[in-house]
């Protein structure tokens, strides 16, 4: 193990940078820091920044490291970290009233407030401490040579707010905590707030009909899905390839990359490289404000995440007692619910602010939550079936994630790396890697609730409890101590350990588009999990199809790009290629459909118009390339048509997932009328937005920074491996990206000692309008190119663009 090692000595200040004043002002603000005066050099780090604003940090200390990787990221995007920090301290409704979140504002005054950041800051391993610790004194550094008055502006910028400030460690903790909360406390936020025993009217039910009844009917998945705001499925997500030497054109292992995030706030990818001589030395991207890379690279190793679909909590029902429903049922004996209060500022219209007042309710598992957004029948306490339901969270104060991936970064192979896995700290993702000797691993070993295929079957008792679990949201019997999560040996409690989570270790490939690890290759299919982690045997998305359709095409040499295997070009060619997978399956039969048809005027009141779009799907080349024209008619198309019964001829087969189902079922005419109404109703939806169907892709879909627009190739995950998402905006086109392709990795490795890597970052480095990296890697990417990543001295030293030494 190589952490902690220290090369040298430096003075620290307790576990902080700064000393506090246990007080408040008269608004109930958090007293800022007073900086000792140092007598010492406690900071000192090196920074490079090569082409495309990449900042070098090389430091001798891991709190020096921490001071030079938060100064970089604060010149780059300080405004989106304050606002990270905002949030993670629960106020956001304070600053931004109805911009910001109450409900979230109050869960983390309940979980990450200040008390609870110092505890867990106290657990971490020193040298973390020191690293947060560095990373806020180079936030603040920035600050102050800055100053407040010239901060950024733009639509994530902070010239002259309230909220600026200078901070510590334990907001580091709170902005790292909230992160790994972001697929359980954080979503449930608005269900814990609203659980209030004051509301005791629950729906009231037909005669005759029974709550089961009722809720079979009104827990149906979409409505279900979409009051769930979890982080999966168009939400948030990622693609990723870990090849081994069988699959390589080379002996070495090769690694592609790209989480589909958020193009703007806090969950934008920022990229960076940081040197420790002798200990750490690792390029890549994280979460802006969060202090080392999560996805990168080093002299060895290359990994890459994808969000899994892996439970990161489980709701419990609970039998109430029947005299007293602020009281339940456990193992035959009445237990008391918990009240907290919590309070948190609300900024009002006159610009004064608010203090709200909330208590929650908590059993030994967690929260009481209210899901009357899912269904009325389960609004009210107790709900209409005479219950209430709380939550468990696995990532509550779990900060293991630092360390490992710190280890991650030090790994010289794929053996120390998956031993880097072990501590199970990363939170809600899969990992993917490869190393130089040819070694690939693909691996959902993330925080999961132990919840093994036996307690599953078992713990899960009556209707409600059965069909939100069947909706994706484990539900057991809160009544009986056997349904307690399990334990395994060598693992934080109440989570599956290592050798119990799916991985795939191979020297051919394996690949995950966020469906489960069921499918991480079609060879090597990973059965005999607990379905909390995720399904098997299940239709998989057209985003997973067309990744493996296309990797086993490379394998066969028949996708037109040279001799079969891969390698660092052509990796990098099937995303640019930007493929519609959806198209490939279907659109010559729907050319074949619309061109049947001559009089549209039974459909649209656009009749010409459809005419000219079935000319226009019968001419396109079935990408989303800049130049390529018609994408835009398949998308509208798509999302009427995706959904329709019986839409396949072929259907699924869990022996060939890749490839079913598949070819559109023409002989059904109910079908092929869908397909008619569909094209119409997306022609329609063109016209109303001022969009021509000849317009090119790159005119339809773009990214304005500056007053220049840049084309954006890629469309959405529900056709195609290249990811982007946007709403179409009238007389524009696909103009306002949420998210989508972020950071873009490819690694690999040759006979010399420096990896072979490419990347790009979608949005460019900075948020900041006036920052010359505010743009330039967005027309990079616009124009199909990459950054050839300088890792190595020689590298960097021709790219360089300027040097610094900071210290204090």
């Amino acid at each position: 193990m190589k952490l902690p090692i220290y090369c040298c000595w430096r003075p620290l200040v307790a576990l902080m940078s700064v000393v506090f004043v246990a007080a408040c002002d008269n608004n109930g603000d958090k007293v800022q820091p007073v900086v000792p005066p140092l007598t010492d050099t406690t900071y000192s780090a090196d920074i490079v920044y090569t082409q495309y604003g990449i900042p070098h940090v090389t430091a001798d200390d891991w709190g020096s490291l921490g001071y030079g990787s938060g100064y970089v990221a604060a010149r780059a995007n300080y405004c989106v970290i304050m606002r990270g920090i905002v949030d993670a301290n629960g106020e956001s409704a304070r600053y931004f009233g109805d911009g910001g979140n109450l409900d979230l504002d109050l869960v983390m005054k309940l979980f990450n407030d200040e008390a609870t950041a110092q505890r867990i800051l106290a657990t971490l391993p020193e040298f973390i401490q020191e690293n947060l610790a560095g990373y806020a004194a180079g936030l603040n550094r920035y600050l102050d040579e800055t100053g407040v008055e010239n901060l950024a502006e733009g639509e994530e910028g902070c010239r002259n707010a309230a909220w600026v400030r200078t901070i510590d460690a334990n907001d580091m903790v709170q902005r790292v905590h909230k992160q790994m909360l972001r697929a359980s406390s954080d979503p449930l936020a608005s269900f814990s707030v609203a659980a209030s025993p004051d509301n005791k009217v629950a729906v009231a039910l037909p005669a005759g009909v029974s709550a089961a009844k009722q809720l079979l009917a009104t827990l149906d998945q979409e409505t279900v899905t979409a009051a769930m705001d979890m982080p999966k499925g168009e939400q948030i997500g990622s693609n990723a390839y870990a090849v081994g030497a069988e699959a390589s054109q080379t002996d070495s292992g090769i690694l592609f990359g790209n989480p589909h995030f958020p193009w703007q706030g806090y969950e934008r990818f920022f990229m960076f490289h940081l040197t420790l001589p002798g200990e750490y030395d690792v390029m890549g991207s994280a979460l802006v404000g969060l202090p080392a890379p999560l996805i990168g690279f080093n002299r060895d190793v290359a990994w890459s995440h994808t969000v899994s679909t892996g439970s990161r909590f489980t709701f419990y029902e609970l039998e109430l007692n029947p005299e007293n429903d602020m009281q339940y049922v456990y193992d035959g004996e009445i237990r008391d619910l918990e009240a907290r209060t919590v309070s948190a500022g609300e900024l009002q219209a006159d610009g004064t602010v608010r203090t709200v007042e909330h208590t929650f309710y908590l059993s030994h598992f967690g929260p009481i939550v209210d899901l009357g957004t899912v269904s009325s029948l389960l609004a009210g306490w107790p709900n209409a079936v005479g219950t209430l339901l709380t939550y468990r969270d696995a990532n509550l104060e779990n900060l293991r994630g630092l360390e490992q991936w710190m280890r991650m970064g030090q790994a010289t192979n794929l053996t120390e790396f998956k031993d880097a896995l072990r501590s199970i700290g990363i939170p809600w993702v899969n990992t993917i890697a490869a190393d130089r000797y040819g070694d690939a691993l693909y691996s959902d070993i993330s925080v999961v609730p132990n919840v093994p295929t036996a307690k599953y079957s078992s713990c899960i008792r009556g209707v409600l409890q059965t069909l939100l679990t069947e909706r994706g949201y484990v539900t057991m019997d809160g009544s009986d101590s056997a349904c307690e999560w399990d334990n395994d040996p060598n693992t934080p409690e109440g989570i599956f350990g290592y050798d119990n989570l799916p991985k795939l270790e191979t020297r051919q490939y394996g690949a995950n588009a966020n469906d489960s690890y069921w499918l991480a290759n079609p060879r090597h299919l990973l059965e005999g999990f607990s379905p909390i982690i995720g399904k098997e045997g299940v239709t998989q998305s057209i985003r997973t199809r067309h990744t493996f359709d296309q990797a086993e095409r490379r394998l066969a040499g028949t996708d037109g790009l040279g001799a079969p295997g891969f390698n660092i070009d052509n990796i990098r060619q099937l995303h640019y290629g930007a493929a519609n997978y959806a198209a490939q399956l279907i659109v010559a039969d729907v050319v074949d459909i619309c061109s049947g048809v001559s009089d549209w005027s039974s459909y649209s009141d656009n009749a010409s118009t459809v005419a000219q779009a079935c000319s226009v799907l019968a001419d396109w080349d079935g990408t989303h390339q800049l130049e390529s024209v018609g994408g835009h008619v398949f998308y509208e198309f798509w999302k009427d048509v995706r959904d329709v019964d019986n839409l396949w001829a072929v259907p699924f087969d869990a022996a060939d997932p890749v490839h079913t189902p598949r070819e559109l079922n023409t002989a059904d005419s109910a079908v092929v009328e869908a397909v008619k109404q569909a094209l119409a109703a997306g022609v329609d939806t063109l016209v109303a937005a001022g969009i021509p169907m000849n317009r090119p892709w790159g005119e339809v879909q773009f990214d304005e920074k500056n007053g220049e627009r840049y084309g954006i190739h890629g469309g959405s995950g529900s056709m195609m491996f290249s990811v982007i998402t946007s709403d179409l905006i009238d007389g524009e086109g696909y103009s306002a990206i949420e998210h989508g392709n972020s950071y873009i990795q490819a690694v690999t490795w040759d006979e010399t000692a420096c990896p072979d890597a490419y990347a790009i970052l979608t949005y460019s480095q900075s948020t900041d309008p006036a920052s010359p990296n505010y743009a330039d890697s967005t027309q990079l990417y616009s124009s199909g190119n990459w950054i050839d990543m300088p890792y190595c001295q020689a590298a960097r030293d021709a790219q360089e663009i300027s040097r610094e030494t900071i210290e204090e």
